[in-house]
């Protein structure tokens, strides 16, 4: 058994979970890639371990507000289904597991069945992407969230508008359900 330190948010949350091997966690991180690409997060907190002065030279734009630095996501450092700087990733991004790392490394589910998961919500996105590009023109470097906002802003009601809704409804049910990681009572 292996204790897992899971970021939600600005919350940790510890987990008992059997260890999934690197190669497992590797290569759904790889096929999934939601933490990092603007879709789960629009913002990545550094932590007092986190070097702003490394993680600048490695190419993140920090943004600093009196006590909390951030930077935004999409990751400029997450470029082909990797992290460019991996071996310097902040401590958040290191820490974070989505429920299917924790499924996987507890034996609820199979990697195979991670895999589908991963690939059908990465095909709702790409129809949400799709529908978003179709009302109006976005801002391909904002996360997700930040894309359907301006989509909603700079559209007026109508039956493709209400299409993109029902389908950004549908994905953040899926993702609340198969992605994000909920802090529960104790």
């Amino acid at each position: 058994m292996l204790t897992l330190i899971v970021s939600t948010g600005f919350l940790f949350k510890l987990f008992m979970v059997n260890p999934a091997s690197p190669e497992i966690t590797s290569s759904l991180c790889a096929d999934c890639g939601m933490c990092c690409d603007g879709t789960l997060f629009h913002s990545v907190v550094l932590q007092p371990t986190d070097s702003p002065r490394t993680l600048t030279s490695l190419g993140l734009t920090l943004k600093r507000k009196p006590g909390v630095t951030t930077f935004r996501q999409p990751c400029s450092a997450h470029q082909n289904h990797q992290c460019g700087i991996y071996e310097n990733r902040p401590q958040r991004c290191r820490l974070f597991n989505c429920q299917q790392i924790l499924r996987v490394a507890s034996g609820e589910i199979t990697q195979s069945e991670a895999q589908e998961t991963i690939a059908s919500t990465r095909k709702r996105i790409n129809q949400v992407v799709e529908r978003i590009e179709r009302l109006t023109e976005t801002n391909p470097d904002q996360g997700l969230a930040q894309r359907f906002s301006v989509a909603l802003a700079n559209t007026v009601p109508s039956p493709e508008r209400a299409e993109l809704e029902a389908a950004m409804n549908d994905l953040n049910a899926i993702l609340e359900k198969e992605f994000r990681v909920r802090e529960e009572a104790d």
